[in-house]
């Protein structure tokens, strides 16, 4: 057990959305009538795929600064609760993301 906590963040997270892609693609194979079995067969299904494309981006998010980290879960909370605040957030977000000073590659 001590291997898997020596193993990469990356690594952990490729191994555990293959995983789940698998699991996720046997599962819609041998979908059941039964509807106690859906609810969690489709939270594989959706949950498979984005975990898997946080493990493609993961070179891209350690580049996020960390109160964004801090920000977006207060964002996204308020946002669900009232859907209007969209409106403002996209744009604020995006501006943003235009006068946010650029990193210089070193040569």
């Amino acid at each position: 057990m001590d291997f898997w906590f020596r193993l990469p963040i990356r690594t952990r997270l490729g191994i555990i959305a293959t995983v789940l892609l698998v699991v996720a693609v046997i599962s819609f194979a041998l979908w059941t009538s039964d509807p106690r079995h859906h609810q969690p067969i489709s939270a594989v299904i959706k949950f498979a795929p984005i975990l898997f494309l946080f493990w493609l981006a993961w070179a891209d998010l350690q580049q996020i600064p960390f109160w964004v980290w801090l920000v977006m879960p207060v964002v996204l909370i308020l946002c669900a609760l009232k859907p209007a605040l969209w409106l403002l957030i996209i744009p604020v977000a995006l501006f943003s993301l235009f006068i946010m000073p650029k990193k210089r590659k070193k040569k």
